[in-house]
């Protein structure tokens, strides 16, 4: 069942769907042996989703005042901190760790709106990779050629908030959030089909969000719909749940940033999203090909030297330098390690070369209301094909090739899928500018049918 914020809310509040109801045809779905349940979650909150949406219940029955979006379930990315839970942030190692003493800023914000939060989804440990795999809970699938007979069949979900995309695409939850450092909402939301948003990093309170690196971490929703990531950001930000009117297409301004991000890609995601591009076009959006040079010259994705690399070895320094790597999911203690030999002249270095390029780009395009490209430059890689870490890593490098440079620039970025029904999933990702998240989901919104065709 594919979920519109608006609409339940609407059904809600007016009694023609009752929250309780709502709560059991998404745990339903949770459950289904056949379906991806066991490995999207890592914990379900059934006698909890219902007692709450029992509460819910009765309070409209008896007419009583109740948030906008009361009775609607939420699952969660398994980093954001609950009051009296484990954040194990897709770990084994902290899973005897001390419950959280209190809610994180977004999620609290979340249910004052009246979200029932039904379970926490399955992550790639500690949010360090784009397949989304997990060796400890089990690799979530993408809906896109799963066999339910054998779950080592199909392709990835993307990561790193891998259940959480799956969480949507599979009506187990109507919204959803995650965590996006180098593409983790948006990966997973173009793998899956739905929509994805990349916030500009400072724009969501982190605290209570187990990170990964504290200078690239964005909190971002996942949903079926641009109006639905639309209304979950206004409320993680602090506002009301107002969605965003959309612009006009015609006159709109795109940059495609021609260069290393277009090349190899799978023929059938240039296909779809050259068909994407031409439909923008006939709509009236004036689409420019530009170079964006500094970035064809650095390429900031998947480097071993990084500040996110950098910045997860430190967090992650006592664990590994004690011997609890084998602890790890293989290929994340391999990736974590790469930041151990960064000097603090390298890492001071980084972020003056960072500064340098957003001005660099800012300056580039400034004539344009967003860029565009192509999510991912490939469909979801097959289970199959992950055979060692070696293989791990240059698949992980190419899912995240394109989305890496929002995270780079700190730019807003939301991806919306363009595929043909039926066909495996592309998604188009439009980049705005750092700190008008709003006016991008307003672009986004007009674009949105015309991208999906």
């Amino acid at each position: 069942m594919t979920y519109s914020l608006k609409d339940l809310a609407a059904q809600l509040q007016t009694g023609s769907q009752g929250a309780r109801a709502l709560v059991e045809d998404c745990l339903a779905a949770i459950d289904d042996p056949n379906g991806e349940g066991q490995r999207s979650f890592i914990e379900v909150y059934h006698d909890r989703a219902r007692k709450e949406a029992d509460a819910v219940d009765h309070a409209r029955k008896q007419g009583w005042s109740l948030p906008a979006f009361a009775g609607i379930p939420l699952s969660i990315k398994d980093l954001f901190d609950e009051a009296g839970i484990v954040t194990r942030a897709g770990s084994k190692i902290l899973q005897d760790a001390a419950p959280a003493s209190s809610d994180a800023t977004v999620l609290a914000r979340l249910k004052a709106a009246g979200f029932i939060v039904i379970g926490r989804t399955n992550m790639t440990e500690f949010a360090f990779s784009g397949l989304g795999t997990n060796a400890h809970y089990g690799d979530a699938r993408c809906p896109f050629e799963r066999d339910p007979n054998d779950i080592t069949k199909g392709r990835v979900a993307g990561g790193s908030s891998s259940g959480s995309a799956v969480s949507i695409s599979d009506g187990m939850a109507p919204a959803t959030i995650g965590s996006d450092t180098g593409g983790s909402t948006r990966a997973p939301a173009a793998f899956c089909g739905i929509v994805g948003l990349k916030p500009t990093t400072t724009r969501m309170p982190s605290d209570g969000i187990f990170p990964l690196s504290r200078s690239f971490d964005a909190a971002g929703p996942m949903a079926n719909t641009v109006s639905c990531c639309a209304i979950l950001d206004s409320l993680m930000a602090g506002g009301s749940g107002e969605d965003e009117p959309a612009f006009a297409v015609k006159g709109l301004r795109l940059a495609l940033p021609k260069g290393y991000l277009f090349e190899d890609l799978d023929p059938h995601v240039a296909s779809s999203f050259a068909a994407a591009i031409d439909r923008l076009s006939a709509a009236g959006a004036d689409i420019s090909d530009i170079t964006l040079a500094e970035i064809e010259a650095l390429r900031p994705s998947n480097n071993t030297k990084s500040i996110v690399a950098a910045e997860a070895y430190h967090l992650h320094q006592s664990n590994l330098e004690a011997g609890k790597g084998d602890q790890y999911d293989p290929l994340i203690a391999f990736r974590i390690q790469g930041g151990k030999d960064i000097l603090a002249s390298e890492y001071i270095e980084m972020f003056a070369t960072r500064k340098r390029i957003w001005a660099a780009v800012q300056t580039a395009v400034r004539g344009y209301d967003a860029l565009i490209l192509p999510t991912s430059p490939a469909l979801p890689p097959a289970l199959s094909s992950l055979g060692d870490i070696q293989a791990k890593t240059t698949q992980n490098a190419k899912c995240l090739r394109n989305t890496a440079i929002s995270n780079y620039l700190d730019r807003p970025t939301i991806t919306i899928p363009c595929h043909p029904a039926g066909t495996g999933p592309v998604g188009v990702s439009l980049i705005g500018s750092r700190q008008h998240d709003r006016r991008l989901l307003a672009i986004a919104a007009a674009s949105e049918p015309i991208i999906r065709g």
